[in-house]
């Protein structure tokens, strides 16, 4: 049953796009993605999961499983068909939702774009992706659609028409951070013929591929669109890079650049981003590689409610200390297996010298064997005094990874206090775990004033 369902959807993908490749004409309301974000990765966000992908790949924001809202401005002088002037305001959001025992997310976006004093575009958009829909050999596959109502409005002569338009998309995860996406827009292709010209939103097919890892993501995207502003159809090839800088305390940073290669329109972007909690803004600017060289701006300001960003952050530090508490486990293991061996050499030569000085008292008279003995046995109490001087060496650290050891319990229990202020615990509470981290850790020879001083705090 499944296999049937995902042939057939696959069949009317197939069939938009090759209707979806004849259609030719003027244009409004281009792909255009929804925030910095987007901007910076040079709209490459087909397969992007998130918010910045609502207005490129309506299948690609149903993994989002809190509730956000975001607003967004855009000054660009060049979209993928060509060259531009316009001014782009938004305010999304999205809203996790589940029907029919199935998990999915809604979208809502409003959008108002002023093209250069010629005309104005307004869009209000409502959407829908699924979340794990359908679980395949390759991976998971989920669909989206969005809705939405527009409007152009011609500012010299005051006609104005409204229209509607659909878009559709999938999104298959592979695995490992990885997707491919696939969607089409304005595959009604809606005609708004206003005074002095007749324009029509392009149809327009996009195939993206994205691989998203703890700190970097790399996207690229192919876009077909049909005639726009007079012109024929335009392709144009899009890639994205984008890297986390991670922080303890101060939250994440980001930086990303994209390039954008078509036909008709060609650009450079570069971004970046600040994310706090719950809060995250982005900026990024686009530079024409084309004609004029006209710099565009971009700034967006996003919200996760619900958001819990400082529970991972920790969680990461667990296990960045959990795996050096594993090595220097290894360590302590190797250390005292290597300390074993030299103890029995060092019982070994003992014996061995005894033996040797037993066999010189013997053979005290035959003075070339006493010779060679002795020579034997300076070599042997030179190799004695080696292995002394080595076992000495091994003691020594030794005693510094038991001292690491103890640093990195006390780091762990410091942190366990943190988690416990963090989440509001009662003084009491904290002045006990400061009282046993304290009197665990007093006088082990490792640095425990932070917590001390934190004591002294917490009873003034």
């Amino acid at each position: 049953m499944k296999k049937n369902k995902l042939t057939f959807l696959l069949m009317v993908f197939c069939l938009i796009a090759f209707l979806g490749a004849f259609q030719s004409a003027y244009a409004a309301f281009e792909d255009i993605a929804l925030g910095a974000r987007g901007e910076g990765l040079a709209n490459s966000v087909t397969a992007v999961e998130g918010m910045d992908s609502m207005t490129i790949n309506p299948a690609a924001f149903g993994g989002v499983r809190k509730f956000m809202s975001g607003t967004h401005f855009l000054s660009s002088y060049r979209t993928g068909q060509g060259d531009a002037d316009f001014r782009s305001y938004s305010v999304s959001a999205l809203v996790p939702k589940m029907f029919h025992l199935r998990n999915g997310t809604m979208g809502f976006l409003g959008r108002y774009r002023l093209n250069s004093g010629v005309t104005q575009e307004k869009t209000m958009q409502f959407g829908y992706s699924t979340w794990q829909l359908l679980r395949t050999e390759k991976g998971i596959l989920d669909f989206g659609a969005n809705f939405k109502i527009l409007g152009l409005t011609a500012i010299g002569s005051g006609d104005s028409a409204n229209s509607f338009a659909l878009d559709i998309g999938s999104i298959l995860r592979l695995g490992d951070g990885k997707t491919v996406g696939l969607s089409f827009l304005n595959i009604n292709n809606p005609l708004f013929d206003i005074a002095p010209a007749e324009d029509k939103a392009p149809f327009v097919m996009r195939v993206g591929y994205c691989e998203d890892r703890d700190d970097y993501l790399l996207s690229i995207d192919f876009v077909k669109r049909s005639g726009s502003s007079g012109s024929n159809r335009t392709y144009s090839l899009n890639s994205g890079y984008e890297y986390l800088w991670r922080t303890y305390k101060n939250g994440i940073f980001s930086t990303r650049a994209g390039l954008s290669l078509g036909d008709n329109s060609s650009s450079l972007n570069m971004g970046m981003a600040y994310k706090l909690v719950a809060t995250e803004i982005f900026y990024s600017f686009s530079a024409p590689l084309t004609r004029a060289v006209n710099i565009g701006h971009s700034v967006s300001l996003v919200i996760r409610f619900g958001a819990r960003d400082i529970e991972s952050e920790y969680e990461r530090l667990i296990r960045q200390e959990m795996k050096y508490r594993t090595e220097l486990m290894s360590a302590l293991d190797e250390s005292a297996k290597r300390e074993m061996i030299l103890k029995n050499e060092l019982n070994a030569l003992k014996k061995e010298t005894d033996d040797l000085k037993k066999q010189l008292n013997r053979e005290v008279k035959k003075t070339n064997r006493t010779f060679a003995a002795k020579k034997k046995l300076e070599h042997i109490i030179n190799r004695r005094k080696k292995a002394g001087r080595e076992l000495k060496r091994l003691e020594r650290e030794r005693r510094q990874n038991k001292l690491n050891q103890l640093k990195f319990q006390f780091s762990y229990d410091w942190q366990n206090y943190l988690k416990l202020k963090i989440g509001g615990a009662p003084k009491d509470v904290l002045k006990g775990v400061l009282g046993r981290i304290i009197s665990n850790y007093q006088d082990v020879g490792i640095d425990i004033s932070q917590a001390t001083i934190e004591l002294q705090k917490i009873i003034k």
